[in-house]
């Protein structure tokens, strides 16, 4: 005999954080589309923290609470090395999706933030840009969104459909905010748009496994961080090392085994270590496909909005050629019109 499941409405506390995490997915991706050519870098990361963070203080502080223990430091060192392991992996997945968005055209060139004077309330803090993309990028964005989703949208969901269907789902939840919220057009930073979607995905499902074997969203945090940090710190190595290698070659290949082997044997040794958090008591949620829904329909937008900045950039680059090719065909005597590079 089927046991009866006690359903919770998508309006109270459970249904909220899920509402919460899908509205904040959309405003920060309206933030950071309406300052992709803003020289204010420092802000797009400010608003990022206050809204991922005041939106996870409020939902803290209207539920309740319990104290819970922290995991060893040993677990949270095998979840950053999940997230160091899993890094080639997304950023193979990033490129290989951005070659093939390639058909539409290339996004436009982004900001050097070299070039930034990056004012904050008046403020110029060109010289400390860089440190503190590191110190928001590495450590406060993935904090604050460590509290929302491993903290807050992958337990709701546990006490809903179980903590394994859960940890897949906040995870696709937590990769989709990591895209929604990416600052855009800046470099050296991460990267942003449709084509980092799937990369930030996996990142986002190994640090909710991560979640879910330990029970603890500091294990989550761990794996976004060190992944994030490695992104800074080795990507220029990575680029250097598989220039001019096809997607499909070995070393590329080898690269793809290694990383996804390694994270799996981490999170095992993490599952071996640690005792299995119980199940929670199963409470359906009604319309549960109402919040996530908005998700989709917020990555929808971006995917919209990504591949007509991709066609417009193309436009762009035939109305040049056309115009260069128009102008030596009037005059073949005249010099040779370069087109000043775009910056960045």
């Amino acid at each position: 005999m089927k046991m009866a499941v006690n359903r919770v409405d998508s309006s109270g506390p459970d249904g909220r954080v899920l509402w919460v995490a899908a509205i904040v997915g959309g405003v920060l991706l309206a933030a950071q589309t309406a300052l992709a050519d803003s020289s204010a870098l420092t802000l797009r990361w400010v608003l990022t923290v206050l809204v991922t963070g005041g939106s996870a203080l409020a939902l803290w502080r209207s539920a309740p609470r319990t104290a819970a223990e922290g995991p060893e430091p040993v677990v949270l060192v095998l979840a950053a090395l999940a997230g160091f392991a899993i890094w080639p992996v997304a950023w193979w997945l990033m490129d290989l999706t951005n070659h093939a968005l390639l058909e539409a055209g290339s996004l436009p060139a982004a900001q050097s933030l070299i070039d930034l004077p990056d004012t904050f309330f008046g403020a110029r803090l060109h010289d400390a840009s860089y440190e503190l993309q590191i110190l928001f990028a590495v450590v406060l964005a993935p904090l604050v969104q460590a509290w929302l989703v491993w903290g807050g949208v992958e337990p709701a969901l546990g006490r809903a459909v179980g903590r394994w269907r859960a940890a897949w789902i906040a995870g696709a939840v937590g990769g989709a905010l990591m895209s929604l919220g990416a600052v855009q057009n800046i470099v050296p930073g991460l990267p942003w748009g449709l084509a980092s979607l799937g990369g930030y995905l996996l990142v986002g499902w190994v640090a909710a496994l991560a979640v879910y074997l330990t029970g603890s969203a500091w294990a989550g945090f761990a794996a976004h961080a060190a992944f994030v940090y490695t992104s800074f710190a080795l990507r220029d190595d990575l680029a250097r090392e598989m220039a001019g290698k096809a997607y499909l070659d070995v070393a590329w290949l080898t690269l793809l085994v290694l990383g996804v082997f390694g994270a799996a044997m981490l999170l095992q040794v993490i599952r071996f270590r640690v005792p299995r958090p119980a199940e929670p008591p199963r409470a359906g949620l009604r319309r549960l496909w109402m919040p996530l829904a908005v998700v989709l329909i917020a990555l929808g937008v971006m995917a919209a909005l990504d591949v007509r900045a991709r066609r417009d950039e193309a436009s762009n680059d035939e109305r040049v050629a056309v115009g260069v090719t128009d102008d030596a065909g009037a005059r073949p005597s005249a010099p040779a019109v370069r087109v000043p590079p775009a910056q960045g």
